[in-house]
């Protein structure tokens, strides 16, 4: 019996050892952890802020890619002409999807509840419409009941990289690319 009572005492002895270095980090764990978080955290935040220019000019890029496929969707479902007009002289540049009023050589535009800015540092360089080019006012791409379209193509720049938005007249393709510089 005695010997089994020493057995068991330095048993829970080392049970006892173990515990006591198993209850919690200590502070300079903690500190370490925390310093290793906030380095990586300047590194992901210095990479991102890099690449945050290209996220917005193909970000906008997409989104008017997008909205001029929904222009040419609703002439082709309802029969009359729509629009997508530019204004290039608004800051930010904006641009608004319109309703014509005839199945062509619509005289009256309505602007419909859609409209879109483009992000900050994002500029549309020039547009092309079936009045030419323009770098200042506005500018209307017209979509047929048919799905063709007019003149049509968007130049997107934010200073270092430049994208381009062209329509195909006859079928109203919409096709996206990035310029080289």
């Amino acid at each position: 019996m005695g010997l089994s009572k020493r057995v068991v005492s330095q048993f829970t002895g080392v049970l006892r050892v173990k515990c006591r270095f198993t209850r919690g980090f200590t502070f300079v764990e903690l500190m370490t952890v925390i310093a290793v978080i906030g380095i990586l955290a300047g590194i992901g935040g210095v990479a991102l802020n890099k690449e945050l220019p290209q996220y917005r000019i193909s970000g906008d890029a997409r989104s008017i890619a997008s909205s001029l496929m929904l222009a040419r969707m609703k002439a082709t479902s309802s029969g009359v002409q729509y629009a997508i007009q530019f204004d290039l002289d608004s800051n930010p540049q904006e641009y608004a999807l319109q309703r014509g009023n005839a199945n062509s050589s619509s005289n009256l535009w309505a602007n419909e509840s859609y409209k879109r800015l483009l992000s900050s540092g994002v500029n549309m360089t020039q547009v092309d419409d079936d009045g030419g080019s323009h770098i200042t006012g506005s500018a209307r791409i017209i979509y047929n009941p048919t799905g063709s379209s007019g003149v049509g193509q968007v130049l997107l720049g934010n200073g270092s990289i430049q994208y381009s938005i062209t329509l195909t007249t006859t079928t109203g393709r919409v096709q996206t690319t990035k310029l080289e510089p």
